[in-house]
Parts: C-alpha cells; sequence; structure tokens
C-alpha cells in the first residue's frame, strides 16, 4: 500500500476481495483521515470509493503547498534577520516575493519601474557633476 508523508495509506492497493469484516475495520480506521482532508463522514460511507483517491491526492499537494510556504516563510525570516545584522549589504524587500511567473503587462510595468529608476540615479549623478564642475566652464 502506498503511503503519504503523514504516513496514511492510499486506497489504490486496496484488496477490495478482503473479507468483509477486515475490510471494514480497515474504512473504520481510515474515515477520520479522509475526513481530515476534507472529505464529510457521509461522502466518506456513501460515495464511488474511486473518490477516495482525488481527496488524498488533493492531500498531497495541500502538504506540498503548505511545504513551499514554510520554506517562503523561512526565506523571509532568513532576509530579516540578514537586514538587521548588516542593513547596509542586505536590504529587506520592498514588496513580496514573486513565485510565479510576471504577467507580459506586469513585464512591461516592471521594466518600466526599472528604466525610471536607473534614470533617476544617473540625473542626481549628473546633478552632483555638474555642481562639482560648476566653475570648470569658464
Amino acid at each position: 500500500m502506498e503511503e503519504d508523508v503523514n504516513g496514511a495509506i492510499s486506497f489504490s492497493d486496496v484488496d477490495l476481495d478482503a473479507p468483509k469484516s477486515e475490510f471494514g475495520k480497515f474504512l473504520d480506521l481510515m474515515c477520520p483521515y479522509y475526513m481530515c482532508y476534507g472529505m464529510s463522514y457521509e461522502e466518506f460511507w456513501h460515495l464511488p470509493i474511486e473518490r477516495l483517491e482525488f481527496y488524498w491526492q488533493k492531500n498531497q499537494f495541500d502538504i506540498e503547498r503548505r511545504n513551499q510556504e514554510m520554506w517562503m516563510q523561512g526565506l523571509y525570516i532568513r532576509i530579516a534577520v540578514a537586514s538587521c545584522l548588516d542593513g547596509r549589504k542586505f536590504k529587506y524587500p520592498d514588496r513580496p516575493q514573486r513565485i510565479t511567473e510576471l504577467t507580459e503587462l506586469e513585464q512591461e510595468i516592471e521594466n518600466n519601474r526599472k528604466i525610471n529608476q536607473l534614470r533617476d540615479v544617473l540625473m542626481e549623478h549628473k546633478r552632483i557633476w555638474d555642481e562639482k564642475h560648476k566653475g570648470a566652464d569658464k
């Protein structure tokens, strides 16, 4: 039988020809697991057994998503600690880390933001240079 990360057993390899009492005991044991997966008591006992696999798979996806969320949280904590220890070298991000690709419109907006930011930096450098060399033109 296949086990998920929590040790629960998948129904994909259950012997449906086993004596009813043994299989009934197995179902009694598994009902609370599937209720934790989001299946109601009535669904567990009255829906086709094939549906159980979908709930089990959904639970696997939920576990993987939670794992990714905790990893991202750890990344944020790492960045926060680094920025506290050396704020000049490590800056805390001004917006959340992106976990999906940018759409075309978002990419265009981001590119324009970077261009404007670069323009501002260059203009500031030009202003400083002009002030520094103001008297050199004569």
